[in-house]
């Protein structure tokens, strides 16, 4: 298999294993005090205009995809579930498998990052995000019963140090 494709399953666990590291590098990001990381919809345009900040004060926020990525993808997964993957897609950028049942595409997260710094519009992760909260709303409207179950991936992260809003419809 190339580098450019490698093995799902190794890259899958490399992934997972850097993934804390990944996020221990957003604190390098001019985040505003008391920015609540609980992946919430409303955590993504503070995001994603810190990493704007950033780039545009010189830093090189090229970086932080990785990061940023990580982030967008739990924020994806909390409202979704699904699972991480990385087989079949290139190794700079794993995706979000979406629940089968939303009938989404895997999410590239890295490519969704890439976006918002080239567009620097400061809307690309809440848009990214909606689409999810919307099949998620609507599979709720079908199903009652439904809620978001995130693959357990044998990963320990840290408790969100914010209050995670109670979702609409649930």
């Amino acid at each position: 298999m190339s580098d450019d494709f490698p093995d799902g399953e190794a890259s899958l666990s490399r992934w997972l294993d850097e993934f804390l590291i990944e996020l221990g590098k957003l604190g390098a990001l001019p985040l505003p005090e008391g920015f609540a990381d609980d992946y919430s919809p409303e955590s993504l345009p503070v995001l994603e205009a810190a990493v704007l900040t950033h780039q545009e004060q010189g830093a090189n926020a090229d970086l932080l995809v990785r990061a940023l990525g990580a982030y967008l993808g739990e924020a994806i997964l909390y409202t979704a579930g699904g699972r991480w993957e990385c087989s079949g897609f290139p190794a700079d950028d794993p995706a979000v498998i979406v629940d089968p049942v939303l009938k989404a595409g895997p999410v590239h997260v890295c490519s969704v990052v890439r976006r918002a710094l080239d567009e620097a519009t400061g809307g690309v992760f809440a848009e990214g995000h909606g689409w999810m909260q919307i099949a998620a709303d609507a599979q709720r409207e079908r199903d009652p019963g439904w809620r978001p179950v995130k693959t357990a991936d044998g990963v320990q992260r840290p408790r969100p140090r914010g209050r995670r809003p109670k979702r609409r419809g649930v």
